[in-house]
């Protein structure tokens, strides 16, 4: 994790632009993702749907962004769950089903970053089917020193009760513990929003639990489980309130976990203010603390007839980055997806058609201390409405320098297909310029499928005159 420093200066930066070539991605594996880059080149992912199933391509690069070799993995009616740069190599994780054991089994396996395999594939754990179609739900997350690999998944008691199920591997595959529990929940009342492996191999998860109330609309707990070697306990965040949304960040330096999220009460629209919880490695102790908004933010923003102190429903969080004193910087983005059903005649027939709308709005930077208290807010306007790509070009590319977080994005609000890019310092001064003079060519980014893969380094794939490219930007 970055830590966003506390600075008082403005400091300025170079930016180097480099492409790779204008390329026509052939076969159906169009979709792209960068994997990340290291000594050897820049590792970029291919596959054809969300699902990742079927075949995936691993394209590899040099540096200068020309094309050095791509191999392709048939993954054989299995799906891939996780692709990983490590110092072992690139870890491919992928789940199947095996019919003859009524299970599914997650398995490894590793590739040198000259994309050959390492070894044999490696079984991790197996998990039986739970109901038919069940494909299984496993999480699986790396420790930021790469020395752990976490698993989780879940399944059922024959009273349908959930059996939560934590699994820590080494870099070399072998299990070091796992941990299952059956907890007083219904199965699929529970839902694992995240969880992260510290430094020293123990987990931290976010859970929500969906309470049924008769008559009234459900309600939800949110707990924070702690897996600190054989133990297992949760801490329950506060019910007085009903957190809208929730964000976990791993605060490397300070050794502390961080849940940022908006807060707001039932029968209430919109959020009314900003959470912390915060859990402390070193010493086990937790604190929690709520920050309601004022008119410096909600002025900002479109409130429309709603109270100055409430921010609209529809603001989820894109980034939380810790910073180097304890505080924190928080990314949201006000996101919409409608579905417009319709009825048009077809050689006389009436026939319903529907169609999905995205609409990615503004932008929210909360810069916060310590003690969750914002210090400084800036709200980006931006507009970008799609139908039936999945919001694929919409949304915003997040760099974070020790000075800064930068924000690109494709700006349809001012109908010019312009690249924007805005950065804002620690200080809160906010610049905003165009990134890419487009009068001759067209491009749009692809912010979903970028990546930060260095400190000072950001991948970002794009559509450039409609063909695929690599954008590279280098900051001084």
């Amino acid at each position: 994790m970055l830590a966003f420093a506390l600075i008082l200066s403005i400091s300025t930066f170079g930016q180097v632009v480099q492409w790779s070539n204008p390329t026509k991605l052939k076969g159906t594996a169009i979709f792209t993702k960068v994997i990340g880059e290291n000594e050897n080149g820049i590792y970029v992912l291919r596959y054809r749907n969300k699902f990742f199933s079927k075949n995936i391509i691993i394209d590899k690069y040099y540096h200068h962004l020309s094309l050095d070799q791509s191999r392709n993995i048939e993954l054989k009616k299995s799906r891939m769950v996780k692709i990983k740069m490590t110092s072992q190599g690139i870890l491919l994780v992928k789940s199947k089903f095996e019919r003859r054991r009524q299970s599914n089994v997650l398995s490894a396996q590793y590739y040198d970053y000259d994309l050959r395999p390492i070894g044999k594939e490696v079984e991790l754990l197996s998990s039986p089917i739970k109901e038919f179609g069940d494909r299984g739900d496993f999480r699986v997350r790396i420790s930021e020193n790469m020395e752990f690999i976490g698993v989780y998944h879940s399944q059922r008691t024959e009273e349908n009760q959930l059996i939560a199920d934590w699994a820590l591997f080494d870099k070399e595959l072998k299990q070091i513990r796992r941990k299952s529990v059956v907890l007083p929940i219904k199965h699929k009342k529970f839902y694992l929003m995240n969880f992260m492996l510290s430094d020293q191999g123990n987990i931290y998860s976010l859970a929500r639990e969906i309470i049924d109330i008769k008559d009234r609309d459900n309600r939800t707990v949110d707990r924070f489980f702690i897996q600190e070697k054989d133990s297992l306990w949760n801490l329950q965040l506060t019910d007085s309130v009903v957190y809208k949304d929730l964000k976990m960040t791993y605060d490397r330096k300070n050794q502390q976990l961080h849940v940022v999220g908006f807060y707001g009460h039932y029968e209430m629209y919109g959020s009314q203010g900003l959470s912390k919880f915060s859990y402390d490695l070193r010493r086990s102790i937790s604190s929690q603390s709520f920050t309601p908004f004022d008119e410096t933010l909600t002025s900002k923003l479109n409130t429309g007839k709603h109270s100055a102190n409430i921010i609209p429903e529809g603001f989820e969080i894109i980034k939380v980055v810790a910073r180097s004193d304890g505080g924190f910087l928080c990314v949201a983005e006000q996101k919409e997806i409608a579905t417009e059903n319709d009825i048009v005649m077809v050689n006389g027939i009436p026939t319903s058609t529907s169609k999905n709308i995205y609409n990615y709005n503004d932008i929210m930077v909360l810069n916060a201390d310590s003690l969750g208290v914002i210090e400084w807010s800036h709200v980006i306007h931006k507009n970008q409405t799609t139908v039936n790509d999945g919001g694929y070009f919409s949304s915003a590319v997040v760099f974070v320098d020790e000075h800064f977080v930068q924000l690109i994005y494709n700006d349809q609000l001012r109908s010019t297909g312009e690249v924007m890019q805005v950065t804002i310092y620690t200080n809160g001064k906010q610049l905003n310029k165009k990134l890419l003079k487009t009068e001759l060519d067209f491009v749009v980014v692809i912010p979903v499928e970028s990546e930060q893969v260095a400190s000072n380094k950001m991948i970002i794939p794009t559509s450039k005159n409609r063909r695929f490219a690599l954008l590279k930007l280098v900051y001084d």
